[in-house]
């Protein structure tokens, strides 16, 4: 009787022993997959993050290339502005001894030629026909 009790004792703490294994596997199994779950979520996350930065990069891109632009049309604009009061301040020189009836004459020399029409502003003072 006491091989028997002794066996039974035995196999009872063996099948305890297993359902201890198999409740730790299964909570195992449990923080596993929740650890997966977090990890696709860090995934997605990351891939979201990466694809934000890369559309933040392409805005940039543009921005800088506007930039670019409005510099370039700026200069150019600079430029023709430094032009136009060399132009007038030239005119100014030229136009200090001229009495009255020169500088209509001499602007309406000017305004005869086509290509100086917008220049001058013709079309508002024209010369007289």
């Amino acid at each position: 009787m006491v091989a028997t009790s002794g066996t039974v004792g035995t196999t009872v703490a063996f099948q305890d022993s297993a359902q201890d294994i198999q409740t730790e596997n299964e909570a195992l199994h449990a923080e596993n997959e929740e650890l997966r779950e977090q990890l696709n979520e860090t995934r997605e996350d990351r891939k979201a993050e990466k694809s934000r930065a890369e559309n933040l990069n392409k805005q940039l891109e543009t921005r800088n290339e506007d930039v670019d632009t409005l510099l370039s049309e700026l200069e150019r604009k600079e430029k023709m502005l430094n032009a136009s009061q060399a132009r007038l301040a030239e005119s100014r020189e030229n136009q200090a001894g001229m009495s009255r009836s020169e500088m209509e004459k001499r602007l309406d020399y000017l305004c005869a030629q086509p290509e100086n029409i917008d220049r001058f502003g013709c079309q508002e003072f024209g010369p007289d026909e």
